[in-house]
């Protein structure tokens, strides 16, 4: 018999360092393997994340994503392209529609208006006067909350300061009370021609059922060691009579009004804060209403604030 013995290297240490690399070995093959994996799946959702986004601020069919991954994906791809398709087409026949309506009604209202110049008496024709005016008005306001989600001009630096500065000696050469109470030099991309009309919905609406407005515009940031870089603080005030807490936030709805006797003689249809709220959105920010209290908590006026990240 022959009989040999062979001494394996380092024993069971070895076996077990063996197994440890095997292991590890498997475990980044597989994790690689999920990596990829993951990866090929959230890719096109990240896409998809920001066409969203995108759809959602300009509403148009530019950039519109290729169906790309796993079969689901593609499918989900392919029916958000045929939703943004519908939306879009829905959007557009709006627009028809609305410079349609607004052609239709405009045309036999300047027709009247010029008929009832022919009214001698003073005592009636100013009110038939008014009325049309007040129509016009309302109907002004209807096509553009209808248009203010998909905004034909660029978004432009404009300076903040200077625009709100403008608006408010506009008022001041009517004669109206309105007072810039302090200011701020903020640039920022805007739609001057839309912000200028929510500003002064704000500062009408506070003439209106107040009797006077003060504007403000300040820089308000997020505190110390925030990386974010703030807001842009527009606030109209007035010394009114405030609006019941139950009804604040109803406020901003369309053809919402309080007190009908009330509106009445203040006319209007109760359109302006919701156009004043849609062309914030339009920009990225928010309209928030507040009554103003004094310290024992009685209501001193209205607080209407537009809040535009910088």
């Amino acid at each position: 018999w022959l009989t040999t013995r062979l001494v394996a290297p380092g024993g069971e240490q070895h076996i077990i360092l063996s197994l440890l690399l095997q292991t590890l070995f498997l475990y980044v093959v597989l994790v690689g393997a999920v990596a990829l994996i993951v990866r090929r799946i959230t890719q096109p959702l990240a896409a998809l994340t920001r066409r969203v986004e995108e759809f959602a601020r300009d509403r148009t069919l530019e950039g519109q994503l290729s169906p790309s991954g796993p079969d689901d994906i593609r499918r989900l791809f392919a029916a958000h392209n045929a939703m943004e398709t519908r939306i879009a087409r829905l959007l557009d026949e709006k627009d028809v529609m609305l410079g349609a309506i607004g052609h239709d009604l405009k045309t036999p209202l300047a027709a009247l208006r010029v008929r009832i110049e022919s009214v001698e008496n003073d005592a009636d024709r100013a009110p038939m006067a008014a009325g049309i005016e007040d129509i016009n008005r309302t109907l002004d306001d209807i096509l553009s909350l209808a248009r203010v989600g998909r905004p034909t001009d660029p978004l432009e630096p404009t300076e903040l300061g200077a625009l709100v500065g403008a608006v408010v000696d506009e008022y001041e050469d009517m004669g109206e009370p309105v007072t810039l109470e302090a200011s701020e030099r903020i640039v920022l991309p805007l739609r001057a021609t839309w912000l200028r009309r929510a500003l002064r919905n704000l500062a009408s609406n506070a003439v209106r059922y107040a009797g006077s407005a003060r504007v403000t515009l300040r820089r308000e940031t997020n505190g110390q060691g925030s990386s974010k870089p703030g807001f842009a603080v527009l606030v109209v005030e007035d010394d009114g009579p405030g609006i019941p807490e139950a009804d604040v936030d109803r406020m901003v709805e369309p053809f919402t009004r309080l007190e009908a006797s009330r509106n009445t003689g203040t006319g209007g249809a109760g359109i302006g804060l919701t156009l004043a709220r849609a062309i914030a959105e339009q920009h990225g920010g928010s309209l928030s209403l507040a009554n103003r209290r004094s310290p024992d908590g009685k209501v001193v006026g209205l607080s209407a604030t537009i809040r535009l990240p910088l």
